[in-house]
């Protein structure tokens, strides 16, 4: 049976509806056919070593990165059964970064799971986050439930919260505008949303070498498979949200895309599953991070000579940008 009498919804309506006012550590909030709370959070030392102890499979965090475990309270108000995750949750902090989809096992009881109406679930879910992040905050977006009308932001620490963004980071520029004049390394783009810029640049087995033994989501394809007829291209990216606000955007995994000399897409080109850190993610105004961007380069595209990548987070957007990679 649920315990509604041992916890009091929260008095202020706007509670955990932005990042500067969560919903208090260890309060009560409804998120649509939800009544979530955050009830503990342990980290550092002790994270890793219950994340770790908790399935074999479980690698320790990856440097500059430590383990999360938060235990959440889920109680299904709604009219149908429901399923709850740790992938319905998006850990983000005074960076403006977002961090989800670990795919590490947590301790029991674990959250994951069907949760019958009326009843409700606690469990564990686990998260990963920089050592040096701080004012981390749990946002409730459920893979789910469509819409953000039951998103809710939850405090992980007494005092946690973000204050929106008063101004934009930078004034938008025309660096790369022109597919004839693309930009180069360390050269910004600045449009209305992002401020981007190439780092580094890395083919063939170079690529394969930046993934972990451990990550088979692309080393299984095999060493050879990176210098083969259509060898991988690795990209190392600043990625940059330059708007104010409050509102998180998602970069996706193919805002970055190969291009012909007149700034058009080229066809069959295959995104592959960068190593951490990955450029495409969440980013809330002023979130900032270098991440990679890998594919394939077709054996019709090399043919052509061009070394052109367009940068389009989403296909209406009016002011794609380019770069070449090779200069």
């Amino acid at each position: 049976m649920a315990r509604n009498s041992a916890y009091a919804l929260i008095q202020t309506p706007q509670a955990g509806t932005a990042r500067a006012t969560p919903v208090p550590l260890g309060e009560v909030a409804p998120a649509g056919p939800w009544r979530l709370s955050v009830l503990e959070v342990v980290s550092g030392a002790d994270a890793t070593a219950q994340v770790t102890a908790a399935s074999q499979v479980n690698d320790p965090p990856r440097e500059g990165f430590g383990y999360l475990l938060v235990r959440v309270l889920a109680e299904n108000s709604g009219a149908a059964p429901l399923s709850i995750s740790g992938d319905d949750f998006l850990l983000t902090g005074a960076s403006g970064i977002g961090w989800r989809f670990i795919g590490a096992i947590g301790p029991e009881p674990r959250l994951d799971g069907v949760v019958e109406t009326g009843q409700e679930r606690e469990g564990w879910a686990v998260f990963a986050a920089p050592v040096d992040e701080t004012n981390l905050l749990l946002l409730f977006d459920s893979l789910t439930l469509s819409g953000n009308w039951a998103d809710r932001v939850f405090a992980l620490a007494p005092d946690a919260a973000i204050a929106p963004v008063a101004t934009a980071a930078a004034e938008p520029n025309s660096t790369g505008v022109d597919p004839a004049n693309p930009a180069t390394r360390n050269q910004p783009m600045v449009t209305a949303e992002w401020e981007v810029e190439l780092l580094e640049v890395l083919a063939g087995i170079d690529v394969y070498n930046l993934y972990p033994a451990s990550d088979y989501r692309t080393t299984a394809l095999g060493a050879a498979d990176s210098e083969d007829n259509e060898p991988w291209l690795a990209l190392r990216v600043r990625v940059r949200s330059v708007r104010s606000g409050d509102d998180p955007a998602f970069l996706s995994p193919t805002a970055f895309i190969l291009a012909t000399s007149d700034g058009a897409a080229f066809d069959d080109v295959i995104t592959l599953t960068p190593p951490a850190p990955d450029a495409s993610g969440v980013y809330y105004p002023g979130g900032d991070r270098e991440g990679w961007v890998v594919f394939e380069l077709p054996s019709e595209y090399r043919a052509t000579g061009q070394t052109l990548v367009r940068f389009l987070p989403f296909r209406t957007d009016p002011d794609p940008r380019y770069i070449n990679y090779s200069a």
